[in-house]
């Protein structure tokens, strides 16, 4: 059982229908948090400039709307478990044995937002257009993190505040309407960029790393980076692998994978592992599209991300994996002899490098996708006695453009290990009202 207090506050100004300003204050009590930080006080404040109703603007007719946008604000975090911030202790035979170690200091997790944006309409608002940039910034970030079991046994681990993460980028949107002739038809379409990365981290908690999704976290990467070996091609002879691994062949065979040795000492191991990518994207787009013709009306929906990274799991378990499964048709463009391939390493029940953590593993996500299309007619309210009847035939994730090998681009998981792909739908239906 746990308790949440809250006290919040408003105000709105606003003079000449041109200057506005409002601010917010919140103050919240959580018992999440032990008795040196259990409140937290986010205020917020923004602003806007309606400058299309100045009297210098007066002359420009065909700007319909012009707006400037800014904000600042905070927001709270309290998601842990109930009282996170003690110590659990167990007694057997009175033997008192500690669980977890607890944290009275534990604070609320705090981001910080800054905005700046534009809204811009034309020709009497036919054409719109929206343009953001946001400085985001999360500090004191709750995450439960393992103590040194030489130094405290295998305990549970003990949540902190972290470190801090910010996130940057524009967003921008355009939209176009067209209602004055027969054919009617919209085109709307929006983009964002966003730049994600590691700021600090605690002072005793310098990385945090994740074997199970094959992820580091430290200063100056984006959170939860890929981190492994880096592919380096096939090892096509054992002169070369004398030549490159002349401290450690460790079995290395020729068709084998070829990883970069990045401290130059003549083995592999972990030492050469560095960050192999991103499951952040970059970017994010969407694009749709509406019309109407008489009684003809159709929408489709285009959605897509670029520079996002996926760990393809499910590639090392059909296709590098030593024990006898079925595999997919990249196996047949495998090595089997000098000069064959320089991509895809021998087929073998034994380990040709498929089994290290690397960049083999890491495919550009990036996709397009047709999410929604939809088609439909509306029968004439004089045919069927001045009711009204739409029929129509829509259609979900019809199409999906994309490098990704695996099976759903659009999955999220940080590792893939055949994540069940988004169907394919195809629907006809009718709306009627009596």
């Amino acid at each position: 059982m746990w308790n949440l207090i809250s006290f919040f506050g408003s105000a709105n100004y606003g003079y000449d229908n041109k200057y506005y300003v409002s601010g917010t204050v919140r103050a919240d009590g959580s018992s999440r948090f032990g008795p040196n930080n259990k409140w937290g006080f986010f205020p917020s404040v923004s602003g806007g400039w309606l400058m299309s109703r100045e009297k210098f603007m007066e002359s420009t007719k065909w700007i319909s709307n012009l707006k400037w946008r800014a904000s600042w604000g905070q927001s709270g975090n309290q998601e842990i478990p109930n009282n996170a911030y003690e110590t659990l202790v167990t007694e057997t035979g009175g033997i008192i044995k500690v669980i977890r170690y607890g944290n009275p200091d534990l604070k609320w997790e705090t981001t910080t937002q800054t905005n700046f944006g534009l809204d811009l309409g034309v020709f009497e608002n036919k054409l719109t257009f929206t343009v953001d940039y946001f400085d985001k910034t999360t500090n004191d970030i709750l995450l439960a993190v393992g103590l040194p079991s030489a130094t405290v046994g295998q305990i549970n681990k003990t949540y902190v505040n972290a470190g801090i993460v910010s996130n940057k980028g524009f967003e921008f949107g355009a939209n176009f309407q067209n209602n004055d002739h027969e054919f009617k038809y919209g085109i709307s379409g929006n983009i964002a960029t966003l730049k994600n990365n590691v700021e600090k981290l605690q002072q005793y908690v310098t990385e945090i790393t994740d074997d199970k999704t094959h992820t580091k976290t430290v200063v100056g990467q984006p959170i939860s980076s890929y981190y492994g070996l880096k592919f380096d091609g096939i090892y096509q002879n054992q002169a070369e692998i004398n030549s490159t691994l002349y401290s450690n062949t460790n079995g290395v065979k020729p068709g084998d994978i070829k990883f970069k040795d990045l401290n130059g000492d003549g083995q592999i191991d972990a030492n050469d592992r560095a960050f192999i990518g991103s499951p952040i994207p970059k970017i994010t787009y969407g694009f749709s599209f509406n019309a109407e013709y008489k009684r003809f009306d159709m929408s489709l929906l285009f959605q897509g991300v670029s520079g996002v990274d996926r760990y393809n799991d499910l590639k090392q378990i059909l296709d590098y994996d030593s024990r006898p499964f079925n595999s997919t048709t990249a196996v047949l463009n495998a090595w089997n002899g000098e000069g064959t391939s320089n991509t895809t390493p021998r087929n073998t029940m034994n380990d040709n490098g498929g089994s290290q953590i690397s960049s083999v593993f890491v495919e550009d996500a990036s996709y397009l996708r047709l999410k929604n299309l939809e088609i439909g007619y509306t029968l004439d309210p004089k045919i069927i006695g001045d009711r009204y009847l739409r029929l129509y035939i829509s259609g979900q994730n019809l199409l999906t453009f994309t490098k990704y090998t695996g099976l759903d681009p659009e999955s999220t998981s940080l590792i893939d290990q055949g994540t069940y792909p988004q169907s394919t739908s195809i629907l006809m239906g009718l709306k009627f009202k009596i």
